[in-house]
């Protein structure tokens, strides 16, 4: 249980809209993903990854995002939020807070696309490592995925 308050505290902080004269890649505009999103499909590799795959709830806001991965059975498997920006189909993300601090100032770029209430994420295009440097492939995994997400609904 103590994971998952954890994860739900970086969530809470990561939304917030306090002062961000830290923050560098920041978005000041509301962008077409901003909300809830929950992962409805996965494929690594071309292959569909279910139900094993961890379950994944992510937040897009004011140019922050944050997520919590959790497992079929309900137990914590991992958190983590930073800032992205947008450019054109180019999504980039940078971890400031991670549940696996090896990940913390690194950056991720994927494309993206938004087919109604559909948002759809490829990568990794590129990962980028805390002094900016491209990492290369085979260092971490190369370009395999495929995410779906819809938009959460109560």
């Amino acid at each position: 249980m103590k994971p998952v308050l954890v994860a739900l505290s970086l969530l809470t902080v990561a939304c917030q809209t306090g002062d961000k004269s830290t923050t560098t890649t920041t978005t000041s505009t509301a962008s077409s993903i901003e909300g809830n999103w929950e992962l409805v499909e996965n494929r690594v590799g071309g292959k569909l990854i279910e139900p094993q795959r961890s379950q994944q709830f992510k937040v897009f806001h004011d140019g922050f995002f944050s997520y919590l991965m959790y497992n079929p059975d309900g137990s914590f498997h991992g958190a983590g939020a930073g800032t992205y920006t947008l450019d054109g189909n180019r999504y980039t993300e940078t971890f400031r807070y991670s549940s696996d601090t090896t990940w913390v100032g690194f950056a991720d770029q994927q494309t993206w696309e938004l087919r109604g209430d559909t948002l759809i994420f490829a990568g990794f295009k590129k990962v980028l490592d805390r002094a900016g440097h491209e990492m290369a492939p085979g260092t971490w995994g190369g370009d395999v995925f495929v995410e779906k997400r819809v938009r959460a609904t109560l």
